[in-house]
């Protein structure tokens, strides 16, 4: 039986259900310019689809937020595999940017990015210096919005959103942030 979340968001948990998601950046900061938070965020993904067993159908991240396709397995729901992804890429580029070793991990640390997350925090210490990053720290907002797929229609409709969405915040058609170009990445 299909059960609703606890708070206010009142998400349906069932099973064999596909998610449209759209997360944003805290005040919509544009942290996403910069292609090392991206590529960060990328590996984030693939082992999160690992750890998580859910299917990936399609993604596109831009400046300020994040849009998902994807179908939980079955032990970890929607918003379990939402707070991991947010977690950890969190995290994981206030490292970066604060050029900090890890002094402690979250319930769900990715213990195989440390030696990516070093290399990533040399490159961006390189080409920003120690203290020369004004953006602030890293968050997410608060929770996310998901919407149920409920057909065929609806999946295409919401894959061509998804996978597309770089078009319509005007960024370049070459974008790479965007599951077109990580076939390996995507289930199908």
């Amino acid at each position: 039986m299909p059960q609703l979340h606890r708070n206010s968001q009142k998400r349906f948990y069932g099973p064999d259900k596909i998610y449209f998601i759209v997360t944003k950046t805290h005040k919509n900061y544009p942290y996403f310019k910069e292609p090392i938070f991206c590529d960060l965020f990328l590996e984030e993904l693939k082992l999160g689809r690992q750890l998580k067993r859910f299917k990936l159908y399609g993604f596109c991240l831009v400046y300020d937020h994040l849009n998902l396709l994807i179908e939980p397995g079955e032990k970890y729901n929607i918003s379990q595999v939402m707070k991991s992804l947010k977690e950890n890429v969190s995290r994981d580029i206030n490292y970066i940017m604060a050029n900090r070793c890890y002094e402690g991990d979250t319930s769900t640390c990715r213990l195989p990015l440390r030696s990516l997350i070093a290399k990533l925090q040399k490159q961006f210490m390189e080409r920003y210096g120690e203290h020369r990053y004004a953006g602030p720290r890293f968050k997410w907002q608060k929770s996310f919005y998901d919407h149920v797929i409920r057909d065929e229609k609806d999946f295409a409709n919401h894959y061509t959103y998804t996978v597309d969405n770089y078009a319509k915040h005007n960024l370049p058609e070459d974008w790479l942030y965007t599951s077109s170009n990580f076939e390996d990445l995507v289930d199908y």
